[in-house]
């Protein structure tokens, strides 16, 4: 005859309320954790533009780059999801960017390679958003106990 065998686990009430507050507390971390990426994207894309580009001096009492100053950021809630929007509104700022052709005297005299300003800020920060988000989790976790 087989002995019978009685398990008691305790604290399960307690793991529940803490991963239902973990889960609770997610979202909104995550939404202000994607703010403070697309802030510090548009630092370092300013960053970039500055020593990138020759600095081209404004007319009147306005003398800063163009550039630099038409940086902008916006966080967009969709449903339970957010994007992060990060652009210059400068009106040259595609020609910069990607290239544009060089005319002189109505005829096509060569083409100026693009800064990819945008594109090298991106690739910079493909290792940086997912180790954020990592710590992100990381800190949730360690604010319930649940390390």
């Amino acid at each position: 005859m087989a002995a019978g065998m009685n398990f008691e686990i305790s604290g399960l009430e307690e793991l529940e309320r803490d991963l239902t507050a973990a889960v609770r507390a997610a979202p909104e971390k995550a939404k202000e954790t994607l703010r403070d990426i697309s802030k510090d994207f548009k630092k370092s894309a300013k960053k970039r533009a500055n020593s990138e580009l020759k600095p081209h001096e404004r007319a009147g009492s306005e003398k800063n780059k163009a550039i630099k100053r038409k940086f902008g950021s916006k966080v967009i809630e969709e449903g339970i999801g957010a994007t992060a929007l990060v652009w210059n509104s400068a009106r040259h700022f595609h020609l910069i960017e990607n290239g544009h052709n060089l005319v002189r005297g109505g005829r096509v005299v060569g083409f100026v390679e693009g800064k990819h300003i945008m594109e090298k800020t991106r690739n910079e920060y493909e290792s940086v958003v997912p180790e954020r988000f990592e710590n992100m989790v990381d800190d949730i976790l360690k604010e319930r106990d649940l390390d």
